[in-house]
């Protein structure tokens, strides 16, 4: 990208599990620059909410009012700079629309639905958990596509659908009429095969999805033209072309990330804690199955060897639960940064949880169930919300580091420095603790590295890019401030 393109706008459609933004992207002298023009909540509502007859416990997306949020937030970015040259969407993995002569076929279950665990035996009766990683390279998690669609086979719908859409492709899909999957967020699946780098369609054949699943397409390569109606909706100054970036979110946030070297892992830090090396090929021993770590694909056919974590949902289900109390008992709201400040004063805790644990995947009560796991390990409930926060914080840092220096180690090299991103890189005593306890420099920024991504893919694809990752890298190390945390000896914090 030369200073010739200094100027040219493009909008990135970020959507997390908790907030879905829209925002502006551009270069300006040398640096990119965003521009946040919309920002809404999102969440898991109960399907019976969105679904006549729905199971009680059942959840879903409502993505009806995704999309007219990101309606909202487009005709804002068109409104600020009709020049918008393209618009790339990223969002969470592993969720999908289906899809009948172009119409969606219900709601977007969300992967937190219960349905999900009840699957897995009834799919690894076919194919066992060992042969899944051997095809996928995918760490186990109950909310996986594969064993979703497993949990459809109770549905007629799956029977009649004609196309699967993953979100981000379902969102590209409403804008241009161009049904495509991009690339990084389908090896989140379990349906590609990371020997081949292609659908697998023995696995898709058993789960009722071989010839629904859309051909692939490549970050940085073009989905479709923006449909017209929507052009003049927007109030687009000219054409739009809709450019597939690396769509799972993780993609476009390990893309951003400032990494120096090869000897780094990276974090990527919000609703979960994705903890990683970034390599050339996968790891498909059966050391990475037993260690639970996946193999997912990222920008330029590199592989993210990483493994999810719980992240900021320990906390932000607890601040949320304790709200809820607040309002029932009309006492004042809860802020978590309160809570944050207060935490950092009081001493680190003997006795920790494991943030992985499944008992901590479903939302809902979640004080009580940390309480739970700290009393079952040996401990005593913290006696007020800040020390709850700090031995959450403590766990989290804890695990970060394991998990980092175990994603060197299995990829073959000794861990130098983590790079945290997101939003858990505001976190100073988050990012303090994991450098402490992984003995290695934190380097923390940016926190819109996702939407960061998004936009930079978007700025390589017009015809003058063509930068390498590592050029990518080097532009955001000039265009945000990062910060360095250095591990504290234990003898100095004592």
């Amino acid at each position: 990208m030369s200073q010739k393109e200094t100027g040219t706008p493009v909008a990135a459609i970020d959507l997390g599990a908790t907030s879905g933004r829209v925002m502006i992207g551009e270069l300006v002298d040398g640096k990119v620059q965003l521009t946040l023009v919309h920002r809404f909540a999102n969440g898991p509502v109960p399907l019976a909410r969105l679904q006549d007859d729905a199971p009680a416990q059942a959840l879903a997306w409502d993505i009806d009012e995704l999309w007219s949020q990101i309606r909202q937030g487009l005709k804002k970015a068109f409104e600020l700079r009709p020049d918008i040259s393209s618009i790339g969407v990223d969002s969470w993995a592993v969720d999908y629309a289906l899809l009948k002569d172009g119409q969606r076929l219900g709601q977007v279950r969300h992967y937190r639905d219960p349905r999900n665990e009840l699957a897995v035996p009834d799919l690894e009766r076919k194919f066992s958990r060992v042969e899944l990683f051997e095809r996928n390279g995918l760490q186990f998690l109950p909310f996986n596509t594969v064993y979703q669609l497993q949990a459809e086979q109770q549905d007629s719908r799956l029977e009649s659908a004609d196309q699967l859409l993953l979100v981000p492709d379902y969102v590209n899909w409403l804008l241009t009429g161009q049904a495509r999957c991009e690339w990084t967020n389908a090896s989140t699946t379990g349906l590609l095969n990371q020997r081949t780098g292609s659908w697998d369609e023995p696995l898709a054949q058993a789960l009722g999805v071989a010839g629904k699943v859309a051909p692939m397409v490549h970050p940085g390569e073009e989905v479709g033209a923006l449909r017209p109606e929507l052009a003049r909706e927007f109030g687009a100054a000219g054409s739009v072309q809709v450019v597939a970036v690396a769509s799972h979110d993780t993609a476009s946030a390990v893309a951003a990330t400032p990494l120096t070297g090869e000897k780094s892992a990276y974090i990527s830090c919000g609703t979960w804690g994705l903890v990683g090396v970034e390599l050339a090929d996968p790891v498909l021993t059966a050391q990475a199955q037993a260690a639970g770590f996946t193999n997912e694909l990222g920008l330029d056919g590199s592989v993210r060897f990483l493994k999810n974590v719980t992240g900021t949902f320990l906390l932000s289900e607890s601040v949320s639960y304790w709200n809820q109390q607040a309002e029932l008992a009309g006492q004042p709201e809860i802020h978590l940064a309160d809570l944050l400040s207060q935490a950092a004063a009081l001493p680190v805790p003997q006795v920790l949880i494991d943030p992985q644990n499944e008992q901590f995947l479903a939302p809902g009560q979640m004080p009580a169930r940390i309480s739970d796991a700290i009393a079952l390990a040996g401990g005593s409930a913290p006696e007020t919300p800040a020390g709850l926060i700090r031995v959450v914080l403590e766990s989290l840092a804890a695990s970060f580091a394991a998990q980092a220096h175990e994603a060197a180690r299995l990829g073959g090299f000794e861990l130098e420095e983590i790079h945290i991103v997101g939003g858990g890189s505001q976190g100073e005593l988050l990012c303090q603790r994991t450098a402490d306890l992984a003995r290695v420099p934190v380097i923390a920024g940016p926190v819109e590295c996702t939407a960061l991504g998004n936009v930079l893919v978007q700025l390589r694809a017009m015809p003058q890019g063509g930068e390498r990752v590592e050029d990518l890298r080097a532009m955001v190390r000039k265009s945000v401030v990062l910060r360095d945390y250095q591990p504290v000896s234990a003898l100095k914090q004592a």
